[in-house]
């Protein structure tokens, strides 16, 4: 695991076909320690480090992720400030804008640890991706990424909306899955994001 800054430099991480380029056009990007859990309540990872980019700079910063083949992208990302409400994350491909959503401390779910401590759970960012480039734009303030994903295939929440009228009324969480009605926290209902509390 590299650690330290970037200093200005392009670095790409492959594997399997998935690569990640990273270009720290700003000189603030660095990798560092910073554990932090994300999933859902009932099933989560923990990551032990993070993608940082920079503090606050007058233009949004870009990466770009080389997808293999049509499958789901999982992005796993927080700002690290509780009172950022201006740190949106764009993904998008061939011009199609797949995530455009403001990341937000508030997002997270708490929960209690086997030995007791209390813990925050992000949820993961999933979209439905085929062969090709995605471009991940980042705010002006800093963006901390711990995890990005790729399954082959055509799952996940993007097709999952696409054909929920197919489905009749289901519901689902942000990883894709199918939720019944007593299912607490952000769900898709009728093509919409609805938070359940």
């Amino acid at each position: 695991m590299f650690t330290g800054s970037l200093n200005g430099q392009t670095i790409t991480s492959t594997l399997d076909g998935f690569s990640l380029t990273v270009t720290d056009t700003k000189d603030k990007v660095a990798v560092d320690e910073s554990g932090t859990r994300f999933g859902t309540a009932e099933s989560n990872t923990r990551y032990e480090y993070r993608l940082k980019s920079g503090g606050k700079s007058g233009t949004a910063n870009n990466m770009s992720i080389a997808v293999p083949a049509s499958g789901t992208l999982q992005v796993c990302a927080r700002t690290g400030s509780n009172s950022a409400t201006d740190r949106n994350l764009v993904l998008t491909q061939d011009g199609k804008e797949l995530y455009n959503k403001v990341v937000q401390e508030s997002d997270a779910t708490s929960i209690t640890l086997d030995d007791g401590n209390e813990s925050k759970v992000y949820p993961i960012i999933s979209v439905a991706v085929n062969q090709g480039t995605v471009e991940v734009t980042y705010p002006t303030g800093s963006m901390n990424f711990y995890a990005f994903t790729f399954t082959p295939g055509t799952t996940g929440i993007s097709s999952t909306v696409e054909n929920q009228k197919a489905n009749d009324g289901a519901t689902y969480n942000l990883a894709g899955q199918c939720v019944d009605k007593n299912y607490k926290g952000i769900v898709i209902s009728d093509g919409k994001k609805v938070i359940r509390k």
